[in-house]
């Protein structure tokens, strides 16, 4: 019973959920859906956003809301790291075993099935939503059990951490064919990352019409709320730490907490990794912990990993690309050449990347769309946005990326080699461009590449 959202698992794992005074909107509006004064119609709402936005903090919080509000049918909290959450085994089980709790009636109809056919489990998530929830509450609802008129909820976090993508997609679907003509008022709520293929299975016809999204974008102001989780969670380090008597008053300071904010790029999981890490361990300054963080000291040795979380992430992330080559080139002119030339914007646009790298139209976005959850095309223009700061650091030190890792000197250099394709194809063409980028890098700049390559310094 791990996947339940108060179950012991979770909570020894410290589940997240929202800081007090934070996500206050989202909630609300999610609030606003389940008890029907928007979006009526809706019997999906998709929460969906980048890796590490807080989108299970945020389902934890409502679950407690409904559970609360006796609005709570069954949660189910998939992660990627459990053999018993990260498949669809368990799923229906855990689904059916809650009904029987939110509706004791059921119970006993729920049992009968599966004394009736104990193999019920190895069948279609569709027949075992069917027999084990649909049709028992169908029959009480015959048999004229009053029920509440209150919605009744069915939480979904995590659906992309269910191994298979098919199967991710198929949940969704048999959802809505299970729900969609059921007699009480039901409401799924799902949270995901913004997959593609989730994407394309919340955008076919027999899921939209029955569909609300809600993206955990600027609009929700998560910048604001950072900054309250982090100088509330500092001040609670500096009250509570065993060497909080070696802790400033004034630490950390207004400008420092922007910082954070910043570097956090909307994203809770930097606030949370740089909390953890700062106040986590007893026989260590916070203060010398967060100059760590913030790159003033060094860590201490191999095992201290201040960004433990953080490369967890991406490199969970980037292990699921299948043109890992690909992305390392498009990543490599996004965080590096663009960050040495001077009108380097013109490489933020999928287009102008496919031409500059010598590709087919269409492929960087193709060779992006594993990574929607760091990594966002917007639609209209395909401007390329990254969604982590952070990302920038730990593509760029060695001792986080491993295979991952982007060689400034070889990025550098493969990028001079297609700027001078480039300029000898155009030169050969009456009124050509030969602006690309890499070459209007200042000589200084170039000069300071080719000391730091060794290949150059032992000429």
């Amino acid at each position: 019973m791990g996947a339940l959202y108060n179950s012991l698992e979770r909570q020894q794992l410290d589940s997240p959920k929202c800081h007090p005074n934070t996500r206050i909107a989202v909630i609300n509006r999610l609030i606003q859906w389940i008890k029907g004064e928007i979006e009526d119609d809706a019997l999906i709402m998709w929460l969906y956003g980048a890796a590490g936005a807080g989108k299970s903090a945020i389902a934890h919080t409502l679950a407690e809301v409904c559970d609360n509000c006796g609005w709570l049918l069954a949660s189910f909290f998939f992660w990627t790291s459990s053999g018993e959450r990260n498949n669809v085994n368990y799923f229906i089980a855990t689904i059916a075993y809650q009904v029987t709790q939110a509706i004791p009636a059921s119970r006993e109809l729920i049992e009968a099935v599966v004394d009736y056919n104990p193999y019920i489990f190895e069948q279609s998530i569709d027949v075992q939503l069917s027999k084990l929830i649909i049709e028992p509450i169908h029959e009480l609802h015959s048999r004229g059990l009053i029920f509440d008129i209150s919605p009744l909820v069915i939480l979904i976090d995590g659906l992309d951490e269910c191994r298979g993508n098919d199967v991710q997609s198929g949940i969704v679907k048999s959802l809505v064919v299970a729900f969609r003509d059921f007699p009480l008022r039901i409401r799924i709520f799902i949270t995901s990352r913004p997959e593609v293929y989730l994407q394309s299975t919340f955008n076919s016809p027999s899921v939209q019409h029955l569909l609300a999204r809600l993206a955990l974008s600027d609009k929700y102001a998560p910048e604001e709320d950072i900054y309250e989780f982090l100088k509330d969670s500092f001040e609670k380090i500096r009250r509570e730490h065993p060497l909080a008597s070696y802790i400033p008053d004034s630490w950390p300071t207004t400008e420092v907490l922007h910082d954070l904010t910043q570097k956090s790029s909307g994203q809770f999981i930097f606030a949370s990794t740089t909390v953890k890490y700062t106040g986590g361990d007893p026989h260590e300054l916070p203060t010398r912990r967060l100059d760590v963080i913030r790159r003033l000291q060094p860590p201490r040795g191999e095992k201290d990993l201040p960004y433990a979380e953080l490369d967890s992430l991406y490199n969970h992330v980037l292990s699921k690309v299948h043109n890992i080559e690909g992305v390392k080139q498009v990543l490599g002119v996004l965080l590096i050449v663009n960050d040495w030339s001077e009108d380097g914007l013109f490489l933020n646009y999928a287009d102008a990347m496919d031409d500059f790298l010598f590709w087919q139209p269409g492929e960087t976005k193709a060779c992006l769309s594993q990574l929607a959850s760091v990594i966002e095309c917007l639609a209209g223009n395909d401007e390329i946005q990254i969604l982590h700061a952070s990302l920038s650091d730990f593509m760029l030190d060695p001792s986080r990326s491993h295979r991952f890792y982007l060689c400034r000197e070889s990025i550098l250099g493969d990028s001079l080699a297609l700027s001078m394709r480039h300029w000898t194809r155009n030169l050969a063409e009456e009124g050509g461009d030969v602006s690309f980028p890499i070459l209007s890098i200042s000589n200084t700049q170039w000069k300071e590449h080719l000391r730091q390559n060794s290949m150059f310094t032992r000429r």
